[in-house]
């Protein structure tokens, strides 16, 4: 059996003490933004904010920046993988969802040409995890532990691939000005949406992308709203810890988000995480999000 190494990138929100303590590579998606004197800034997405602050980021965006993502560069792929070839593993790539972003076709391209070529008896497996945020960074989990359990690289990813729908998302952002932004809703929409405080309820449909299935008036009737979402659709609760994703929201709203959750259900843990800057830089500060496992 070959050995692997589990590769990931800066969509997965997963913390530093984690991929340390498990040997998780990941590859950064570039982000860029200008400065009031017009200099162009470029950066990899740092999930330990090396580029710049997690408050800096998201007092940036509250400040009028647009800060914009793109994909994954090839030579920052190949940093990322060529250690492990050279070390004589393959490697399994946890990749951020196709619906979202397009760095995972650079993977491949370079998993079937380049690389291929140059390391003819690896394999690089580029899974599309149909997810962002910590719904991602939980698949990079259930694949460090099916690892654990001896799984080669194919049962890993025969696994992997029956179980990534059941990583769910649920979450509000705090206005649609960033999606306007972003794209993701018309100008009236959001400037409508604002003015009535409407929270478009998101979640994951089948192709990887965000999409809004309800809407709450209100940042409270939404929270309540989604803490029944989350109880009609969790599995194994008891056992289970969930992630909640704050983009620098007030501790307010992440305690009041918090306690509807547990009257609901009760959860093994609720575990606080930044929401990293790939998916914060489209929604925007104050976006809080849930992710966890739920029905297939």
């Amino acid at each position: 059996m070959n050995k692997y190494a589990i590769v990931t990138d800066s969509a997965s929100d997963l913390c530093k003490e984690y991929r340390e303590a498990n040997n998780i590579d990941y590859a950064q998606t570039m982000m860029s933004w200008k400065k009031e004197d017009g200099q162009n800034i470029e950066a990899g997405a740092s999930l330990d904010w090396d580029f710049i602050s997690y408050k800096d980021f998201y007092n940036l965006l509250r400040g009028g920046t647009r800060v914009y993502t793109a994909q994954v560069t090839i030579q920052n792929y190949l940093d990322v993988f060529e250690p492990h070839l050279k070390n004589g593993d393959d490697i399994l790539y946890v990749a951020c969802s196709s619906g979202l972003s397009a760095s995972l076709n650079i993977a491949r391209m370079l998993a079937e040409g380049e690389l291929k070529e140059k390391y003819p008896d690896r394999r690089i497996v580029v899974f599309d995890s149909l997810r962002a945020g910590m719904a991602q960074g939980m698949l990079v989990m259930l694949a460090v532990d099916l690892k654990n359990q001896g799984k080669s690289l194919e049962e890993n990813v025969e696994i992997l691939e029956k179980e990534k729908r059941s990583y769910k998302e649920v979450g509000i952002p705090e206005t649609l000005s960033y999606l306007r932004r972003a794209g993701r809703v018309t100008a009236g929409a959001a400037f409508f949406g604002n003015i009535i405080s409407l929270k478009p309820i998101l979640v994951f449909d089948d192709k990887g992308s965000n999409v809004a299935v309800e809407k709450a008036i209100g940042k409270k009737k939404a929270f309540n709203r989604m803490a029944e979402m989350i109880k009609d659709d969790i599995v194994d609760p008891e056992n289970q810890e969930i992630f909640l994703l704050s983009g620098d929201c007030n501790e307010e709203d992440v305690n009041y988000f918090k306690q509807a959750i547990l009257k609901q259900v009760k959860v093994k843990e609720i575990t606080v995480v930044p929401l990293g800057p790939v998916v914060g830089a489209s929604s925007g500060p104050g976006t809080i999000i849930v992710n966890y496992k739920g029905k297939q």
